[in-house]
């Protein structure tokens, strides 16, 4: 498969203007190629991971990649997909959240060659004036194209700053110049309006394409924080392995495709292995681990992280405690304990692990997230099946 061929098929739904784009890069024209994400929340996971790396296989292909980082537009909230507002984030939540989004990023896209720009650096000075020739380039009814516009303006729950938003990332555009633009299926209208207000301001509209939506850990809602079916690009190895670990088989085909860089031909052969039952499934799922955790580790990061696996599920063992530093012993209910530590991706994620019996303290399960929780030395949690906690006093004595 040639390299373009794979730079339009591989983890991709769909292009707009293919045959546009083909032209672009057969012209051998250095290509400014946008990705947009917002910070509003301060990890990025799996779910990111294919729109990044599309964006590094057109950086690999010689062409000028161009993080946008949505600083300003976060305060706003993207409404795709919505049946609800989002909240509003202030901007120190902003600040907080972008902290290392770049860092992030950094482990798919080479920043050394990219350019990173954050979108409040034209949107802070663009004024009244630019505000209203930006809302002259587009209709009302254009906007309420959009299904989830339509419901939503039914209950009387669409704020117009909401409505504004499709057009700011299309501004992001037109700063740009740039001739394509990558993002999720569920940004295509956001995407398909950036066409538009190009082309209004006069530019030749960017091409697009749109990447599939990562299915999550449950194998059935899309792949989010707010489900709690995501991975982390900052999760330990052993922990990126062990959820993989977890997914149910019908999904290793979309995730060796869409997670991780083992090549289309090696990735037949394992669902041909598969097929003729020279290796068993859990043994496929094993390779699909160690691939992904390759992305954001090393090799060696990835060897250990499937010892750790097959030490403690193959062989039975427990999983090595992290230690916990206290200040000193102390009550607290479970639910504070796990969210001010950050032992869970969210409140609700927390309050689920309690609920089903995924907390354990000396091996007794708490099942009640109110439960009041003395923390000393010596005490040993269990959250899930990946992960055991070991608590000090801070200054090492246990």
């Amino acid at each position: 498969m040639s390299r373009i061929n794979e730079l339009l098929t591989r983890g991709v739904a769909e292009i707009i203007e293919e045959q546009s784009l083909k032209q672009r890069l057969a012209s051998g024209k250095k290509l400014v190629v946008k990705l947009g994400i917002d910070p509003t929340a301060s990890k990025l996971h799996l779910g990111h991971y294919l729109v990044l790396q599309k964006l590094r296989d057109f950086q690999d292909a010689g062409h000028q990649a161009v993080l946008v980082i949505g600083d300003f537009t976060a305060t706003i909230g993207d409404p795709s997909g919505r049946t609800t507002k989002r909240v509003a984030l202030t901007k120190q939540k902003i600040k907080e959240n972008m902290k290392d989004y770049t860092t992030q990023a950094g482990k798919i896209v080479d920043l050394g060659r990219a350019k990173t720009v954050y979108n409040s650096s034209w949107f802070n000075n663009l004024g009244i004036d630019g505000i209203i020739e930006l809302a002259s380039k587009a209709t009302f009814s254009q906007i309420m194209e959009r299904k989830e516009f339509r419901t939503r303006l039914k209950r009387d729950h669409l704020s117009m700053l909401e409505s504004f938003y499709p057009l700011l990332q299309g501004y992001d555009s037109v700063k740009l110049a740039a001739d394509v633009e990558i993002g999720g299926l569920d940004q295509k209208l956001n995407l398909l309006m950036g066409r538009q207000i190009q082309k209004r301001y006069g530019q030749k509209e960017q091409d697009i394409v749109l990447t599939p939506l990562l299915r999550g850990l449950d194998g059935v809602e899309k792949m989010s924080k707010s489900a709690g079916n995501y991975i982390a690009f900052a999760d330990s190895a052993e922990n990126i392995f062990g959820k993989i670990m977890s997914i149910p088989d019908s999904l290793m085909r979309e995730y060796f495709i869409y997670c991780s860089r083992v090549p289309n031909e090696q990735i037949d052969t394992v669902f041909s292995d598969l097929s003729n039952k020279k290796i068993t499934p859990i043994e496929a799922k094993k390779k699909l681990a160690y691939e992904i955790v390759r992305v954001y580790y090393d090799e060696g990061w990835a060897v250990k992280a499937r010892r750790e696996f097959e030490r403690v599920f193959q062989e039975k063992g427990e999983p090595r405690p992290t230690i916990l530093a206290i200040g000193a012993e102390q009550k607290i209910k479970a639910l504070d304990f796990l969210i001010k530590n950050k032992l869970a991706s969210s409140k609700s994620a927390a309050r689920r692990l309690i609920i089903q019996g995924g907390f354990k303290i000396d091996g007794q399960q708490i099942r009640d997230p109110k439960t009041m929780v003395t923390l000393k030395k010596g005490l040993n949690l269990r959250l899930g099946k990946f992960k055991s906690l070991e608590i000090i006093l801070k200054g090492g004595q246990k």
